[in-house]
């Protein structure tokens, strides 16, 4: 291997970690969502949110001028730095491990274009925790925290099956298909129903939800066909009697368990 196929997977990993802020803020926010929020008069505007720790004795709280960054030394400070850092440090090893993967000519190309499905989803809910935390909103907590955990073990179990050299598990299919149903169940249920077919909410929600909604239909087409590549059979068919049954069984019940958590909040 040369010096530059060990160093290209590293450096289109940082590349597609460092990209995904400018893309989110800089161009979906600042351009598309609210392009017309006035400029901030970095020259006179204050903040008194701020405890000033991170500055030592070079400030002390009141009105302090204009910082490109806030942020303040508290637990909630500290769980966000946690959950920013184990997400770019899980994000970067698994970019290059797909970048890896692609160079060895071993990606399974069905698992991966299920895991970039997955980066969005995933993203969201780091976001909406980032926002939740640093807001100090809880409301929406457990609520999310069932989509959150149920959508990482379905990632998980795609990134295990992303080469060719891994075995294609009929539990782990089942796993990513049943998740994916109660998602689309629960989704329905609870807004891409009023969103996306009464066309109730504004523009920048239905784009959320279909973004959102097209992945879990992804993640139920195409791990049947592997599967069925797998059996040599349909993918409309390749399922047996008892996998069926338990499907439903499973998506019966993380819908009232998730269904639970909508009332609940």
């Amino acid at each position: 291997m040369t010096f530059f196929e060990h160093l290209f997977p590293k450096f289109l990993a940082v590349t597609i970690i460092a990209c995904v802020p400018v893309v989110q803020i800089g161009i979906i926010h600042k351009t598309i969502w609210v392009p017309d929020k006035p400029q901030v008069n970095r020259s006179s505007c204050t903040c008194d949110c701020f405890d000033t720790v991170y500055k030592g004795s070079y400030e002390k709280p009141g009105k302090v001028g204009y910082k490109h960054m806030y942020f303040n030394a508290t637990t909630q400070m500290f769980i966000i730095w946690i959950m920013v850092l184990g997400s770019v440090i899980i994000s970067y090893e698994t970019f290059k491990h797909l970048c890896d993967l692609y160079q060895n000519r071993k990606l399974r190309w069905r698992m991966f274009f299920l895991f970039i499905a997955d980066v969005y989803p995933n993203y969201f809910s780091l976001w909406v925790y980032f926002n939740y935390i640093n807001d100090g909103y809880y409301g929406q907590f457990i609520h999310q925290l069932f989509f959150t955990l149920t959508e990482l073990f379905s990632t998980w179990n795609v990134v295990q099956m992303v080469s060719i050299d891994a075995k294609i598990d009929s539990w782990k299919i089942i796993a990513i298909i049943t998740i994916s149903l109660t998602h689309i169940i629960l989704g329905g249920v609870d807004q891409f129903f009023k969103q996306l077919i009464l066309m109730k909410e504004r523009p920048s929600r239905r784009i959320r939800s279909l973004i959102l909604v097209i992945p879990d239909i992804l993640h139920v087409i195409l791990p049947l066909q592997e599967l069925a590549s797998t059996r040599n059979r349909s993918w409309t068919a390749v399922l047996k009697q008892r996998e069926i049954i338990n499907i439903l069984v499973v998506v019966f019940i993380g819908f009232i368990i998730g269904n639970y958590f909508l009332i609940e909040v």
